[in-house]
């Protein structure tokens, strides 16, 4: 039976078959130029959901975070953990969607990258009320999401409307507007988004 993107193999059959083409070898630039210009916490415990080879999670970790990264792709933990040496980081082979038993209200800061519009779009609700369970009181998310013209996904399409749809309920949107600074071929199709969790 063939796997889906909700799977693991799904996704470690991505990485079989080469580089990924989602990844450029460095964090994406509008999260870089974010985090040093929004008014974001410069300490404490950050959260990278669907990591990947974790470009953003050194990212954070070299910033002084603690960095905690999850990917259920066998392969993208390896490749973090191998690009990560001796640095500070905690690479989680596991489904983030089993992170609330565990996690809740662990972190001050969530970094996504390319997660939201990876996941099956049934679940989009599902992960934002995570995303919230899984921040302390007033934590942060700091997001970069893909509007791809794709008619068939992973990717799937993320406008804006998409994000404040399943955001709203539970988060502030204090920022959310397409970056000038996005790689080469992405130009136009992001949306990057600061949001802060609601008061309970």
């Amino acid at each position: 039976m063939t796997a889906t993107p909700g799977e693991p193999a799904y996704w470690q059959a991505v990485y079989d078959e080469g580089e990924p083409g989602w990844d450029r070898g460095a964090p994406a630039p509008p999260l870089e130029r974010a985090l040093g210009e929004f008014p974001l916490p410069r300490t404490g415990a950050a959260l990278v959901p669907g990591c990947g080879f974790g470009h953003e999670a050194l990212m954070l970790a070299r910033l002084g975070y603690a960095v905690t990264a999850v990917d259920f792709a066998p392969a993208a933990i390896a490749g973090l953990r191998a690009r990560a040496g001796a640095m500070p980081l905690t690479a989680l082979e596991r489904d983030l969607f089993s992170l609330g038993g565990d996690f809740s209200g662990g972190f001050d800061l969530v970094v996504e990258h390319t997660c939201f519009c990876a996941i099956p779009i049934e679940r989009r609700g599902e992960y934002a009320a995570l995303m919230a369970q899984l921040l302390r009181p007033e934590g942060w998310l700091l997001g970069l999401f893909y509007e791809t013209d794709r008619g068939e996904g992973p990717p799937f399409c993320t406008t804006r409307g998409d994000v404040e749809r399943h955001f709203l309920p539970f988060f502030e949107i204090l920022h959310l507007s397409r970056p000038s600074d996005s790689f080469a071929g992405r130009e136009g199709k992001e949306w990057l988004g600061l949001m802060r969790k609601r008061p309970a």
